[in-house]
């Protein structure tokens, strides 16, 4: 007697998968269950690894009359039969649009009395969307990334991404209230709309003198959002930890930019210093200012005692003249390195200890670039600030280098990168990266005065190496260039980021390329420099030598610029494979015969 196959044990579930809401089958591998479900039209999903249909009633009569030979296992937490006894309840239960999505839980500090819970639309569970306390003139939400809804977010005018606290602000507006709301087509805010009259409490500001840096003047301040946001947008100001201070610049200029700024808050300022503390020739200049907030920046993240080896190593890249990006490429390894040994004496620690971390970080997958920034970084300290001499300092390895070639576009690629590109600004900072083949920081450094419209020069000054060049200013962008400067009027920098008189970062440059690239449809990877590395590329496709190629990019060796006659097809193109040779003489013999 053969005896009756034990039935499946199916378990359904509801999952939200490709915008909607499914019925999810989950069951060991059957070849006859597979073909049941084939055949009511059911998909398999990858992600989930189960079967799926459509979150209907529908969908789920038929499974329960076709599987009722087998054992069918649902939770009452995650699936029940869905009803279609109202409009009401279809909304809650059926597959919904994307302004109907769903939402089994959104945590608030404040209760939403406007919706009641029983008749609650729901929201995309993939968000796990939380609305938290309001923060002065914001509400805030946190949410997980969905591309969907946080492009859509993106687009409001008065939502921005506070980068700190990994949340978005909403401005407390009936119009942004009502935007946003509709992304997720629930409501989410109360009406506690922001009125500047509600801020009563007294604000108070006030003027001490810097002891470590009498060029600077110590602002401290009542913790309100109001003061922060316009101390921070003053030029050349930094936020001191340890002070829980703001530091400007001691000048009577921002003196009085300060007291204006303040005026409209109704605030009250102390000066604590004398009037003569306040001189013009204390203004700070960009460099100044870089090198004393990564300075302070990199100190406040070491212990106290380990700020002295710190220090010492800080001292001399700036003696030495190092650039602000080198200060903090070197300085950064530093302290990891340091870190990573309890903040041991730098000179107490062993060459197989040094050579045990390095294997350590190649072990994590760090790249060789990142392993050379480190043994710079070790060899600079031992050789410059310890001052060994070669019979005490001892050798460090350095990692293989891996051969990589530049990543390059195409002519068309980079046409419809810059055709993507709507905003005069964003598409000038493009143009310029690759007509004139510069790298991002130097178009975020370049000056009005630096451009020669006569002569269609750019003179690029200090660029990488501390080393100036001259290139070109592309003709075709003349006239874009005189247009963008009357619609922007900035006086010192072509780019001002958000403070006026300093400079676009780089940071937001690369922003602007990684939407162009998807808003171009380009199935590349690549960031802002692949313009630098296409401009140079097409200049060799086209016959240009080698080495004014060389003198445009600023190589101090030809070796640098050959790279790029390994991406180039000028050459390549003409060159057959012996596969492609071999097939050929096949076809044609093959036709010779035939014509016999």
């Amino acid at each position: 007697m053969v005896a009756e196959p034990y039935p499946m044990v199916i378990r359904l579930e509801k999952i939200w998968h490709r915008e909607a809401f499914r019925i999810a089958a989950f069951f060991n591998y059957d070849a006859e269950l597979i073909a049941k479900f084939k055949a009511i039209g059911a998909t398999y999903s990858k992600t989930h690894n189960c079967w799926y249909v459509d979150y209907s009633k529908k969908h789920y009569k038929l499974i329960k009359e076709q599987f009722k030979n087998h054992t069918l296992v649902t939770s009452s937490s995650t699936l029940s039969e869905p009803k279609q006894a109202s409009v009401e309840n279809q909304r809650q239960d059926l597959p919904i649009t994307p302004k109907q999505r769903a939402r089994p839980e959104i945590s608030s500090s404040k209760a939403i009395s406007s919706v009641h819970k029983s008749h609650r639309p729901e929201i995309d569970p993939r968000l796990k969307l939380k609305v938290l306390d309001d923060v002065g003139k914001y509400w805030v939400l946190k949410l997980n990334y969905i591309s969907t809804y946080v492009k859509a977010l993106k687009k409001v005018k008065g939502v921005f991404w506070n980068s700190s606290h990994k949340v978005y602000m909403v401005y407390r507006h009936p119009k942004v209230k009502q935007k946003v709301e509709a992304i997720f087509g629930v409501a989410l805010f109360n009406d506690s709309y922001y009125n500047s009259k509600e801020f009563k409490r007294p604000l108070k500001v006030e003027l001490f003198s810097y002891k470590a840096d009498e060029r600077y003047l110590v602002v401290k301040f009542t913790d309100d959002f109001r003061l922060v946001d316009n101390l921070r947008r003053m030029a050349y100001s930094k936020y001191s930890k340890p002070l829980n201070a703001y530091l400007l610049p001691a000048t009577p200029k921002n003196l009085e930019a300060l007291k204006l700024f303040l005026s409209e808050l109704n605030c009250n300022i102390s000066i604590n210093v004398p009037a003569s503390y306040f001189k013009a020739s204390k203004q700070i200049n960009h460099k100044s200012h870089s090198l004393g907030t990564t300075k302070t920046q990199l100190l406040d993240t070491v212990p106290k005692k380990a700020r002295a080896f710190v220090d010492e190593l800080i001292d001399m890249l700036m003696a030495m003249n190092y650039s602000v990006s080198t200060l903090k490429s070197y300085t950064g390894a530093f302290i990891n390195f340091l870190r990573h040994h309890a903040y041991e004496d730098p000179s107490l620690i062993e060459r197989k200890q040094v050579i045990k971390y390095l294997s350590q970080l190649s072990e994590l997958g760090l790249k060789s670039s990142s392993g050379h920034m480190i043994v710079n970084a070790l060899k600079f300290y031992y050789k410059h600030v310890l001052e060994w001499d070669n019979t005490q300092q001892w050798t460090i390895p350095r990692p293989k280098k891996e051969k990589t070639l530049p990543k390059v576009l195409t002519v068309e690629e980079c046409r419809r990168i810059f055709d993507a590109v709507k905003q005069p600004k964003h598409k000038l900072i493009l143009l310029l990266a690759y007509g004139a083949g510069l790298r991002v920081s130097e178009v975020c450094q370049l000056r009005w005065r630096d451009i020669d419209f006569g002569a269609f020069k750019i003179t690029v000054l200090s660029g990488k190496g501390k080393k100036d060049r001259q290139v070109m200013l592309p003709h075709s962008i003349l006239e874009f260039m005189h247009t963008y400067r009357n619609m922007y009027k900035t006086d010192t920098y072509v780019f001002e980021g958000q403070v006026k008189g300093q400079p676009y970062s780089t940071s937001s440059c690369g922003a602007i390329m990684r939407k162009a690239v998807s808003d171009a449809n380009i199935g590349k990877k690549v960031g802002i420099h692949a313009l630098r590395h296409s401009f140079a590329t097409h200049l060799l496709e086209s016959g240009t030598d080698i080495r004014f190629i060389q003198k445009f990019l600023g190589h101090s060796s030809i070796k640098t610029t050959t790279i790029y006659t390994h991406v180039s097809q000028r050459s390549v193109k003409h060159i057959e494979s012996p596969l492609d040779k071999m097939t050929s003489l096949k076809s044609k013999s093959d036709s010779t015969n035939s014509s016999k």
